[in-house]
């Protein structure tokens, strides 16, 4: 079954610039994704930040995979303080790496394959994962650095380990590509796309003090330290000066 084919309670949008964000709580897209999973539907997540909604604006083919896909979830406060401008819906921030962890943690006993990372990550998040996780399998695991021609013998491992749960993590767009070409070939799959929460998972990296992450501010503390990532950051206001020009010329 493909993601756009899922059949899914229906659920109120908010339409971030042409990005169309499920308005759900973090508990409602955890029992959401697991209710759909259950029932034997493949389904497609993704995490969109005021980043990923930018990069989406100038290709419309991501534009068209997230707003086909089962849930999307807003990860970052920019993308929650734009859908505010906008006077959209959204009720809370749903961080990727937060849902990953409650989808974990749910109780639920899962299979999980990890698809993503430098060589060697995948199998440090896979043991931490383990560990934490009461009822959690990780059936299988690969590095994100694979050559084109490699690709059909990752698809083939995953099919065979049939998990509940695959984590991709290939960057922005190329899992949420990746997603939308092969999902169908899974069976009963939860996909959802990552991006650094593999990482996160391994501990390669930390995330913010709690303070940040409650002030919605972890954006600027990966800034402080990760500096580089400025020229990335600067998307964040123009979105939102997009947010206010949409808003005042309607």
């Amino acid at each position: 079954m493909n993601a756009e084919d899922t059949e899914l309670p229906e659920k109120r949008k908010a339409d971030v610039l042409g990005v169309m964000v499920d308005n759900v709580t973090m508990t409602e897209a955890v029992d959401g994704i697991l209710g759909a999973q259950a029932a034997g539907s493949n389904v497609s997540v993704f995490t969109p930040n005021s980043e990923m909604v930018m990069e989406a604006l100038r290709d419309p083919s991501l534009m068209e995979i997230l707003n086909k896909a089962s849930f999307v979830v807003p990860d970052g406060a920019g993308v929650v303080l734009g859908a505010r401008i906008l006077k959209e819906n959204i009720k809370e921030k749903v961080a990727g790496v937060d849902l990953v962890g409650n989808i974990l943690g749910s109780g639920r006993r899962l299979s999980v394959f990890i698809f993503g990372g430098k060589p060697g990550v995948a199998e440090r998040a896979a043991r931490n994962i383990e560990k934490r996780f009461n009822g959690i399998h990780v059936c299988g695991m690969d590095h994100g650095y694979h050559k084109p021609e490699e690709t059909a013998a990752v698809i083939e491992g995953i099919i065979k380990a049939e998990p509940d749960l695959l984590l991709v993590g290939l960057g922005v767009p190329r899992q949420e590509k990746w997603i939308a070409e092969n999902i169908s070939k899974f069976k009963s799959s939860v996909c959802i796309g990552c991006g650094g929460t593999i990482d996160v998972f391994a501990g390669e990296v930390k995330r913010a003090p709690y303070f940040f992450i409650k002030m919605n501010l972890e954006w600027f503390y990966r800034l402080i330290k990760q500096p580089a990532r400025l020229k990335r950051m600067l998307r964040i206001p123009v979105f939102l000066l997009l947010c206010l020009k949409k808003r005042f010329s309607r």
